[in-house]
């Protein structure tokens, strides 16, 4: 279990800040506002304002994805990898899938979960795609900052920063709306000196030089919202879309609204998140 830090910039100032807090605590999140003086005394950190948050959780996502792949099977679920889906056929009673090599799978439902790679039978308005970038320093658990609390700063294009369980900084961010892949990964040396840039102003006490870099392609939509729902003019076809980084968030979402949906049951935010 982690806190955290979301600080005040460009996006949001300090008075802006202060209503994001409030608003945060009116629904029930554990949220803070924390002034210049206080945010310095609590994390180190200098900036105008901050909002602190509590009960926010770190995880290995490889290790939580094959734990949940063993729960599945555990309770009956099979796992068929690794296969390419050439073709999905939508039946008013089934659904038939067939591979690129030939195989074939029947199901009652079928449920697609493909982050940014958008099948052909998803709608695509809204969707649109971004490059990332991110570094990751040596081990100094020694120099880290107090709580290791994640940190996240309102401005356009943002910055991220968290620590891992061996005593490295990760840092992130400095998106651009493009999916180019040979223009993605020729920025990766310049993308990687500026986020080192950016984190040694933040982090002054930290070896920020990167010791891994890499780049990747992301999902994102208009309204930041992920897609969950039935697919439009596909009998027995759903999917669960989560886009900007919050899967973790937008997959509880989708365990609750999709079950719903399997079931027949009415959820009251279905609409919020459906396909239009």
């Amino acid at each position: 279990m982690r806190s955290s830090v979301y600080l005040a910039g460009p996006i949001l100032p300090a008075k802006e800040m202060i209503r994001e807090a409030h608003a945060r605590q009116r629904i029930g999140l554990p949220s803070v506002y924390l002034t210049r003086t206080q945010l310095q005394k609590r994390f180190r950190l200098s900036r105008t304002g901050a909002i602190a948050s509590e009960g926010n959780l770190a995880a290995d996502p490889v290790a939580l994805a094959l734990g949940l792949m063993r729960q599945a099977q555990q309770l009956g679920a099979r796992l068929y990898c690794p296969y390419e889906i050439s073709d999905v056929q939508a039946g008013r009673r089934s659904v038939l899938v067939s591979t690129a090599d030939g195989f074939e799978i029947q199901a009652c439902k079928l449920i697609l979960c493909t982050g940014y790679e958008l099948p052909k039978i998803v709608p695509t308005a809204g969707h649109r795609l971004a490059s990332t970038w991110a570094i990751a320093t040596r081990t100094q658990p020694s120099r880290l900052w107090p709580e290791q609390s994640f940190i996240w700063e309102a401005a356009q294009p943002y910055l991220y920063v968290r620590s891992t369980p061996d005593g490295r900084v990760l840092c992130g961010g400095e998106d651009e709306e493009f999916v180019d892949e040979d223009r993605r990964d020729a920025n990766l040396i310049k993308k990687a000196t500026l986020l080192a840039s950016k984190l040694q102003q933040l982090l002054p006490e930290i070896d920020t030089r990167p010791v891994f870099r890499w780049t990747g392609t992301f999902g994102q939509s208009a309204t930041g919202l992920p897609s969950i729902g039935a697919i439009p003019g596909k009998s027995n076809c759903l999917a669960a879309l989560g886009y900007g980084g919050n899967g973790i968030t937008f997959s509880m979402l989708a365990a609750q609204l999709l079950s719903a949906a399997i079931a027949h049951r009415k959820d009251p935010d279905a609409r919020l998140f459906a396909f239009r």
